[in-house]
């Protein structure tokens, strides 16, 4: 025997009748397992989301953050002035009265320097390629980078690098490391800083091409995680901040008695002849040949 239309619908009225009267459809919770970390002086935000039981909801603070955050409905927003970590309680109280209480914990850290991706051929390769290299994650205003090609043979004359700022590159076949250091005119926040063309040995699957490097922040300083990588100092009357010392002052002019920074050979402008001043005598940190001959070299200028 068929059931009365209106005993079918029944489940579904009493349903809406408790979801009119505010009865909650699944226990009210936290969805936030853990805040991401945030780094040091950089805004930071992050939100307490809760679900389930009777909405509004309406959040407690139990605990103590560190200098510059601050929690505000629900939030934690500001710019951390200080590394550490920070444990504390959160609750959230739904309209029906109902409340949970959790422990998260905080950490901040020193920022991440920027890291290269590249893009690499998809399958074994035997003929030449090209090389693409891509900066992603924080604002830099430069590098030095060692890349180790193993049996990958760079072909230096076809190398293209970004003409927002001055590069020096070498390539020693003996320890098949490519050097490049390279300095932008302003900070840079990402995307394609060279290509090269790659020769391979024989044919053979390239599936990463390692490499070391320090990097610059926005403002010109060493990245902390930059600090702990040690490069052994080169031979030579320049360095790297000699490099930075160029690009900032691209095209400046002053005279042979009062030279602007920067100004090598004493012209009284800062340009491409002294960036091959610097070539000449330049020291390549982390750079240890076992020979001093045998090396390529070249130099970049905004193109």
């Amino acid at each position: 025997m068929r059931a009365p239309l209106w005993l079918l619908l029944l489940p579904v009225v009493l349903a809406a009748c408790g979801a009119d009267q505010g009865l909650p459809a699944e226990p009210l919770r936290f969805s936030l397992q853990n805040p991401p970390p945030a780094y040091l002086n950089e805004p930071y935000r992050v939100e307490f989301k809760a679900a389930g039981g009777v909405r509004p909801y309406a959040y407690a603070f139990e605990g103590t953050l560190p200098k510059g955050l601050a929690f505000k409905d629900g939030r934690i927003v500001g710019k951390p002035e200080e590394k550490g970590e920070a444990r504390f309680k959160v609750t959230v109280k739904d309209a029906a009265l109902s409340a949970v209480t959790r422990t998260f914990v905080l950490k901040v850290l020193d920022p991440p320097p920027p890291r290269f991706r590249f893009v690499l051929p998809p399958a074994a390769v035997a003929d030449p390629f090209i090389w693409i290299a891509r900066l992603e994650g924080r604002r830099t205003l430069g590098f030095q980078a060692r890349f180790e090609l193993g049996a990958l043979r760079p072909e230096l004359k076809t190398l293209k690098v970004t003409d927002r700022g001055l590069y020096l590159v070498r390539y020693d076949p003996k320890t098949h490391v490519l050097g490049l250091d390279l300095v932008f005119f302003k900070p840079f926040s990402g995307g394609e800083v060279f290509r090269l063309t790659l020769v391979p040995g024989e044919k053979t699957r390239i599936k990463e091409i390692p490499y070391r490097a320090r990097f610059l922040d926005a403002k010109g300083k060493l990245f902390p995680a930059s600090e702990k990588l040690r490069f052994q100092a080169g031979e030579g009357g320049y360095g790297f901040s000699d490099l930075v010392l160029l690009a900032r002052n691209w095209g400046k002019k002053g005279t042979k008695e009062r030279p602007p920074e920067g100004d090598l050979n004493r012209d009284g402008v800062v340009n491409e002849a002294d960036l091959e001043v610097l070539k000449a005598g330049y020291r390549w940190d982390g750079w240890t040949p076992e020979k001093a001959g045998g090396q390529e070299s070249a130099s970049g200028t905004p193109r």
